[in-house]
């Protein structure tokens, strides 16, 4: 078959976990998804029974137990520790609220969020 999408989807995968249907044509992604079938985790949190094997989730995981917020809005009195929460939080700042409670301040900029 000429269509280039069902080429791409017979694509043979170089790589292929042995403990569950995974596979990919990425070394670096195989080795990370092998650390999910890792019974013994590397990384473990101190001050809950959180583990894992990702260094970065386990940097960002104990974040959440540090009392200090040093990440500060500058809009309003949110404060984080984490850089994605606060971008993203951000956002919240610059879109336009269209849905507007009558009986409070509440404003929104989704639909769904507005009931």
């Amino acid at each position: 078959d000429d269509d280039p999408l069902t080429r791409c989807k017979t694509v043979l995968k170089d790589f292929k976990c042995a403990d569950c249907d995974y596979e990919t044509n990425l070394k670096g992604n195989f080795k990370k998804h092998l650390l999910k079938h890792k019974v013994c985790k590397d990384f473990k949190c101190a001050n809950c029974d959180y583990e894992t094997n990702d260094k970065h989730h386990f940097k960002s995981h104990l974040l959440k137990h540090k009392v200090s917020k040093d990440l500060k809005c500058a809009d309003c009195d949110y404060a984080t520790n984490d850089k994605c929460s606060l971008k993203r939080h951000l956002f919240t700042h610059e879109v336009s609220k269209d849905f507007k409670c009558a009986d409070c301040d509440y404003q929104t900029y989704n639909k769904t969020y507005f009931k």
